[in-house]
């Protein structure tokens, strides 16, 4: 039998030892290594980038100036949540504005935590349309995270009114009419573009990309001998509502307007004589300034005006709609998004 001496040294020797193995790990944790997945962080921005269209989505965050900056949460490219891995061509577009974003915005917005990373990322199109970076070049070796995904790039539709619509969009003047003044609309019925049985992938929403509206060959809308008619205004409509700023001057954070592809008209000044085509942008950040629910309609009209005769016989709505005969939707492109991380 085991004398009482023996159990009770026995006893506080286990309990000594139960002790000290419990302090060892804690002893030896200022000598464990602190390695950082790398590969992780790229997995996760690349997940934002592709994933998520990021924050805030209304208005979006690419259309906020840079008054504005510091509310953008989250610069994530995608077109929607449910479009995983097609992305929007305005974000890209000011995600790799560096004269807009610094490289703190990049890793305060995309890349997130503490560690004040290194980063690369690139974006490249197939057809080489689209070839962006952002960041420091890779190291050599191995010392990096690194993650590639395949996207495909939404680009903005158009709307081209050319001759083919000159039936539908011309009057003819009877002899007792002395009207000097042509209006011509385009038509965003958000009732149709937001229709929510049209994928995000494809659909049509001036609130994150811009419209594009075209009238060429427009000698086919003039009127008898005129060379040209003059544009009066362009001018926006909500309901009964006129847009904040009718148009009197290029502004390009909101809108663009080319007259006859002439530099020398450009800011064109309103008056201007038009002989053959117009092309005319109308961006997010304006349609932004509105509350656009799903059944506003957005009108641009276009006002001719010439103090002598109608100079053009153009006139009607167009709807900038899925009709593929009114609006050209361009094919997804195929891209490859790089992240680079260490």
């Amino acid at each position: 039998m085991f004398s009482i001496d023996f159990l009770v040294g026995f006893t506080i020797f286990m309990v000594a030892l139960i002790a000290v193995a419990s302090m060892v790990p804690g002893l030896l944790a200022g000598l464990q290594s602190s390695g950082i997945d790398y590969d992780a962080v790229a997995y996760r921005t690349g997940v934002i980038l592709a994933e998520d269209p990021g924050w805030p989505v209304d208005p979006p965050w690419e259309a906020y100036d840079v008054n504005h900056k510091d509310e953008i949460e989250r610069m994530g490219l995608a077109v929607s949540k449910d479009a995983p891995n097609i992305l929007l061509s305005t974000k890209i577009e000011k995600f790799f504005n560096t004269s807009f974003f610094d490289p703190e915005d990049y890793r305060s917005k995309v890349i997130f935590g503490e560690i004040p990373y290194s980063y690369n990322i690139t974006l490249r199109s197939l057809d080489g349309r689209y070839n962006h970076k952002v960041g420091q070049e890779t190291p050599e070796g191995y010392g990096y995270g690194y993650i590639r995904r395949v996207v495909k790039i939404k680009e903005p539709s158009v709307a081209v009114i050319d001759e083919g619509f000159k039936n539908q969009y011309t009057i003819t003047i009877s002899p007792g009419d002395n009207s000097t003044t042509r209006t011509f609309t385009v038509r965003l019925d958000f009732s149709r573009l937001l229709n929510a049985s049209i994928d995000p992938a494809y659909r049509i929403d001036p609130r994150t990309e811009p419209v594009n509206i075209t009238i060429t060959n427009f000698e086919a809308f003039l009127n008898g001998t005129a060379s040209n008619a003059t544009l009066k205004s362009v001018t926006f409509w909500l309901g009964s509502s006129s847009f904040p700023f009718p148009y009197d001057e290029d502004d390009t954070d909101y809108y663009t307007l080319r007259i006859d592809n002439n530099p020398d008209l450009y800011p064109p000044e309103p008056g201007v004589g038009v002989s053959s085509n117009i092309s005319f942008v109308l961006k997010p950040a304006a349609t932004s300034l509105f509350e656009l629910g799903p059944t506003s309609i957005l009108d641009i009209r276009f006002t001719f005006e010439n103090a002598d005769y109608p100079h053009t016989n153009i006139t009607g709505i167009h709807y900038y709609d899925y009709n593929p005969k009114n609006v050209t939707r361009p094919a997804l492109k195929p891209a490859v998004l790089e992240v680079a991380i260490w």
